[in-house]
């Protein structure tokens, strides 16, 4: 009994000393297993190629629009030339669509500013509310469509006379061809051409100073003036003008996609559309494809390149982020009739 225990207590010892043994070694080993200072390399291939990738965009490179609404073609190729600077300049670019409500616009202009945009380009139905914003917050460098709001750096340059000028020139020009001498005028504006603060009612007034000293001493009179939402209305209330004034025959349109809507509609109310004359502030393709239909009204338009010019109004937003300036963009525009348009067709 006695050896027995002796060989048990034998047996204990050498299993302590197996256990210390073992035990020795597994701290070994972690300290062999801990990470060596030499940089894995995977980690710093993938470190250098984020470093030198191109275009990278950095925090606090960040340029904005806020928009009136971007179911009007105009402002989406203006944020599309926007989008274009910013990807080839290496900036995160953001568009808030106010959709033409002057409180909602306000609250656009704050989330672009909590979301860190240096710099933005703004078509504002309300431009008081604009200025106190702008004045609340000086680092943000603001680009306006059309002239340049108290606060803002520096605008669009669009010379609305100028504009006007075309239409009355391509209008005198189909009536003399056409022996057209008399009729009535109405046009489809902009909802925020309403607007006794806003530069677009200027622009509204300065049109209809020239297109009234044109009417002077003939048969053509202005006579009416409507505010359609969206290209949808403007073709409802073409309706109403044919419906309720017969005798209105000519359209200015402040924007390409009523003076379409409009010149469908006309197109087809009417068994000729001869006597009709359809004119746009702005143009693009399906503008220039139906100033070649002959059998339709629309007639002629003033034509930029707005992605274009969208593009260098972005170049101005980067420059300000980088430089704290920023320079007028000037606007030139083309009129386009059926003596020219096949230069524009695709």
């Amino acid at each position: 009994m006695k050896k027995y225990f002796q060989k048990k207590q034998l047996v204990f010892v050498l299993g302590m000393a197996m256990t210390i043994l073992f035990a020795g070694c597994g701290k070994n080993a972690g300290v062999s297993a801990e990470p060596s200072s030499k940089p894995d390399e995977s980690t710093e291939a993938a470190k250098s190629e984020k470093e030198e990738s191109p275009n990278q965009k950095e925090a606090g490179k960040k340029i904005g629009m806020c928009a009136m609404s971007l179911g009007f073609d105009f402002q989406i190729q203006m944020s599309n030339g926007i989008q274009r600077a910013a990807d080839e300049l290496g900036y995160e670019y953001m568009v808030y669509d106010y959709n033409s409500d002057a409180e909602n616009m306000l609250s656009g202009l704050e989330t672009l500013a909590v979301s860190d945009v240096g710099a933005m380009y703004g078509l504002f139905m309300a431009p008081e509310s604009a200025t106190s914003f702008m004045q609340s917050h000086p680092e943000i460098g603001v680009l306006t469509q059309g002239e340049v709001v108290e606060g803002a750096r520096a605008c669009t340059e669009n010379d609305y006379v100028a504009l006007a000028e075309q239409f009355i020139e391509s209008l005198d020009k189909y009536v003399t061809a056409n022996n057209i001498t008399e009729g009535d005028i109405s046009a489809l504006w902009l909802t925020t051409c309403e607007n006794e603060d806003s530069s677009y009612f200027d622009a509204k007034e300065d049109i209809k100073s020239v297109i009234e000293k044109w009417c002077e001493g003939k048969d053509f009179q202005f006579v009416s003036e409507f505010y359609p939402v969206d290209d949808e209305e403007a073709s409802n209330m073409t309706t109403q003008i044919l419906n309720a004034t017969p005798n209105v025959k000519f359209f200015f349109c402040f924007n390409n996609g009523y003076a379409i809507a409009a010149a469908n509609e006309i197109a087809s109310a009417v068994p000729n559309a001869g006597e009709y004359f359809v004119f746009s502030s702005e143009g693009d393709s399906e503008s220039f494809r139906l100033i070649a239909d002959e059998a339709s009204p629309y007639r002629a338009c003033a034509y930029m390149n707005i992605e274009e010019s969208g593009y260098e109004v972005g170049k101005q937003l980067i420059r300000w982020v980088e430089s704290g300036e920023m320079e007028n963009v000037v606007v030139k525009k083309d009129l386009i009739d059926i003596d020219n348009v096949q230069e524009y067709l695709q």
